[in-house]
């Protein structure tokens, strides 16, 4: 070699061997959604992989594995490689309402990180019609002079469905009694029967657009899409401090931040785009992205929510 060849070779830029790697992602993504297909998170999950495959450049496929309340797929994102190239795609509850529930194969705190939201759910307070209370405040004030005369249907114990209607009960000063039943359709066919008054559900927001039940409030941070003369809890002055209904997106703990910053800029474009919007507006679902220390605090902010309301309600799952 010679001196001018070598002081060449000392000119070049020292390259770290995390530079060096090829830019991710380089192969094909896996999202694990913890439920069989066709609910709440693999509606959210399939527009948003679909997507995302364009933006990134590589395939993102859905992996479904239910069972023990999403908690078998859950744990096995909770083991894998931090390596980028496995997510899970999550409800509200998985991060938030089943610590409190049962005992879990791993920390969702310690083996988890929470990377984004994805949607909200534009949930409904909704009433049989032959109730003769014509709104939210009548409702409470009869309620308040007849503890738990009132019944509402759940998707189950221990459900999100469940829980959101004890914290409104909760913030109203009332007590409604809890009737659940085996997953949200039956608990809609039970109101739509007049066999409880009221339910708490997404589910319910197509009976309401055709008169079948009667809307009262919905259950979101802002009102709903579809049912935008409907005032939301919050705006009525109910619901402070509760929890509502969203799905994310969460990492093995320990994936590098770059790769977490790329995943999050790859997806404000999918979230912006109209079609994954017009996908998930049939389901109730409407996308949203908050990420980094916002979204951070909200689950651990609503697992307090849901915590208190399991501890107060003696709630448990089915």
């Amino acid at each position: 070699m010679t001196r001018t060849t070598r002081r060449s070779l000392l000119a070049l830029p020292l390259v770290s061997p995390a530079l060096a790697q090829a830019p991710w992602p380089q192969r094909t993504i896996s999202l694990m959604v913890p439920y069989p297909p066709g609910g709440s998170t693999d509606n959210t999950a399939r527009p948003v992989a679909q997507k995302l495959a364009e933006v990134l450049g590589q395939n993102v496929v859905i992996e479904n594995r239910g069972g023990a309340g999403g908690t078998i797929g859950a744990a096995q994102i909770a083991q894998a490689r931090p390596d980028g190239y496995s997510f899970l795609c999550f409800p509200t509850a998985v991060m938030t309402i089943s610590p409190h529930m049962m005992r879990l194969p791993y920390d969702p705190v310690r083996d988890l990180e929470p990377v984004a939201m994805l949607s909200i759910s534009e949930g409904a307070m909704v009433m049989h019609p032959s109730v003769p209370l014509r709104d939210l405040p009548a409702l409470i004030a009869y309620a308040r002079a007849n503890p738990n005369k009132l019944r509402f249907s759940s998707a189950g114990n221990g459900t999100i469905t469940q829980l959101t209607a004890e914290i409104f009960a909760h913030s109203a000063g009332i007590q409604l009694e809890h009737v659940p039943y085996r997953g949200s359709a039956q608990a809609l066919t039970a109101v739509m029967a007049g066999e409880v008054e009221l339910q708490f559900d997404p589910v319910a927001i197509p009976a309401v657009k055709d008169g079948r039940l009667r809307g009262l409030a919905t259950l979101g941070e802002d009102r709903s899409s579809q049912l935008p003369d409907l005032p939301t809890l919050t705006e009525l002055g109910l619901f402070n401090g509760g929890a509502y209904s969203w799905f994310g997106l969460a990492a093995p703990a320990g994936v590098p931040a770059e790769i977490t910053a790329r995943l999050v800029a790859a997806l404000g474009q999918v979230l912006a785009d109209p079609i994954v919007a017009r996908a998930m507006a049939p389901v109730g679902l409407r996308p949203r992205l908050e990420h980094g220390a916002a979204f951070a605090r909200r689950v651990q902010q609503d697992r307090a929510s849901f915590g208190e309301a399991v501890r107060r309600t003696g709630a448990r799952a089915e």
